[in-house]
């Protein structure tokens, strides 16, 4: 998925990892971990409107995970017990416009989130 302004590709991938790439060139700028995918996974992952944040799914919880770009560390797990999802999230989705991130997941629900950062 490319960055708002263009200078960044990010890649979910299935071994827990997600890549921040440098766009046209295979210079990798940020890794960034803290949640669980594997090749049974459906990873995703969305940028924020500022391409401050990565929005990203885990595989075994069910929760929207934030990371912050600039420092590749997790700020934030949105979860059941915060308004989230009680199944596993199979679709993000940002706004270029606003900070607002949708998901939707197994439990048959879409959730509509405000980026508070």
């Amino acid at each position: 998925v490319p960055s708002p302004n263009g200078e960044y590709i990010a890649a979910a991938t299935d071994v827990s990892r997600n890549i921040v790439m440098k766009a046209n060139s295979e210079q990798i700028v940020r890794n960034l971990y803290g949640h669980t995918n594997d090749g049974f996974s459906n990873p995703k992952i969305a940028w924020s409107s500022s391409g401050q944040y990565i929005y990203g799914n885990s595989q075994h919880e069910n929760c929207l995970c934030v990371w912050d770009v600039a420092s590749a560390t997790m700020v934030k797990k949105l979860q059941e017990g915060e308004g989230g999802h009680n199944g596993y999230v199979r679709d993000i989705c940002s706004s270029n416009a606003t900070d607002t991130v949708c998901t939707v997941s197994f439990d048959k629900t879409a959730k509509v989130w405000l980026n508070e950062m």
